[in-house]
């Protein structure tokens, strides 16, 4: 600005010289004069500015160095916020999952306590009934805190855990059950591991096995020997003795309740049965009666059609007749047909020998087609007797529900016996048909490589 207005002073002075008819010697000295004080002024400017430059820059550089500071601390500042957010997600992550462990926990106990009374043996059922039904009610009641049905659940284990201790060595306590004809009576039973053994101090006496819809279980003792029902007796009477063990782990004794003889088992296949076993009886009366029959078809014996043939080769047609005779059954039907017209020309020889062939064929054949019949109708009445035991199974459904399976066995049992015996009917039929087919051709075909003989044995005579 100083250097414009110098300038300016300049211009006015020239103008002022030239109005005042100055010389120009002396313009360009008070210019030049002007110029010094312009450049000393300059000269003064930039060392104010120098002497300035130096605080504002040490000023700037403090500025920065806070201005890092302040972003060190800011970053500081968002880092450990992320590490909080981290930490409290971490968090969160381990209560959900200990709220999930919980809640399986508190869903497994219930399981537990809900298969609990079908675990045990039915004649611990009264013993544990009261800590059973209290575990139940107090799952149920909306009302109950957690810690409450926490405490019953454990309860329940508790309970759970001693009786299997109880039982490692042998548990002994007073209970009832159902012994024979179905009575009620009571006894002492011992349980060891899986099974329960029931005696009364009288015939009651034996394994104890719980049944479906049954108040007490049921004394089992068939099959079993008299040593070991001794030895039951004597355990539970309170004398003491070796104590029988089930390597099965009570399976046998089921097995052995589930046991049934053929009439049982024939008469569980209903109505049906009774049609499928009359046509297997018929059946197999006939397949006896056509072995038979077919077997005792008589042959020729070695050289008897020889003979014949010679016989009538040389006119001898009466000893040829009798040696016919002497052959029973469709053969010599055949050879008493030949040696007859043995005069006659080759092709009407052949024609009768035919038709004494014909005339056995059905004889042979004959009741054969009954076999096949009931070969075929076996499996038909099998599937009619699965369908009316479904039928009866759906029935009983309807009225019972499918919560009681001994209620739906007769059903079901109809529906699979049937099918069984229907299968075992029709299999042998089917063999028994194909085997006497194949005896009754192969006499057939005998008889009619004879007649082929006879006939190229007379040919061969001229």
């Amino acid at each position: 600005m100083k250097v414009l207005k110098t300038l300016s002073t300049g211009l006015a002075l020239f103008g002022a010289v030239a109005l005042q008819a100055q010389t120009f010697d002396q313009v360009a000295e008070q210019a030049e004069q002007d110029l010094l004080d312009a450049e000393k002024e300059l000269a003064s400017l930039r060392n104010s500015i120098a002497d300035e430059k130096i605080p504002i820059s040490q000023k700037l550089t403090q500025l920065e160095n806070e201005v890092q500071t302040e972003r060190k601390d800011y970053d500081r500042v968002v880092k450990a916020a992320d590490n909080v957010d981290v930490d409290l997600s971490a968090m969160e992550n381990k209560v959900k999952s200990f709220e999930d462990e919980n809640v399986y926990l508190k869903n497994l106990l219930s399981s537990y306590i809900k298969a609990f009374n079908t675990r045990i043996h039915s004649a611990e059922l009264n013993t544990y009934k009261a800590v059973i039904e209290k575990g139940e009610q107090t799952l149920e009641d909306a009302n109950a805190s957690d810690s409450d049905k926490l405490s019953a659940q454990i309860a329940v284990v508790q309970t759970s855990i001693e009786r299997i201790k109880a039982i490692m060595g042998g548990h002994k306590f007073e209970g009832k059950a159902l012994g024979k004809n179905g009575r009620e009576v009571k006894g002492t039973y011992i349980l060891a591991g899986p099974v329960a053994m029931f005696g009364d101090g009288g015939e009651n006496v034996g394994f104890a096995q719980g049944e479906v819809n049954a108040a007490y279980p049921i004394v089992f003792n068939q099959g079993i020997s008299p040593e070991v029902i001794a030895t039951i007796g004597s355990i539970t009477s309170g004398s003491g003795g070796l104590m029988p063990i089930d390597p099965s782990e009570g399976n046998a004794i089921k097995m052995a309740l589930v046991e049934e003889t053929l009439v049982e088992h024939i008469m569980k296949g209903g109505r049906t049965m009774f049609v499928l076993l009359g046509l297997a009886f018929v059946a197999l009366c006939v397949a006896i009666f056509k072995i038979f029959e077919i077997t005792s078809v008589k042959r020729p014996k070695a050289g008897q059609l020889q003979q014949i043939l010679d016989n009538l080769n040389s006119g001898k047609k009466q000893q040829a007749l009798e040696i016919a005779n002497s052959v029973d059954g469709p053969f010599g039907d055949l050879l008493v047909a030949g040696v007859e017209h043995a005069d006659q020309e080759k092709e009407l020889l052949e024609e009768v020998l035919y038709e004494r062939l014909l005339a056995a064929q059905p004889k042979l054949e004959r009741m054969l087609a009954f076999i096949a019949l009931t070969a075929g109708a076996a499996p038909l009445l099998g599937l009619l007797g699965t369908v009316t035991g479904m039928i009866n199974t759906f029935k009983l459904i309807t009225v019972f529900g499918t919560g009681d399976a001994s209620s739906l066995s007769s059903g079901i049992s109809e529906a699979l016996i049937t099918t069984e015996y229907g299968l075992i009917v029709a299999i042998p039929a089917l063999l028994a048909q194909a085997l006497l087919t194949r005896l009754a051709k192969g006499r057939l075909g005998e008889m009619e490589q004879a007649s082929v003989a006879f006939v190229n044995g007379l040919a061969n005579r001229k």
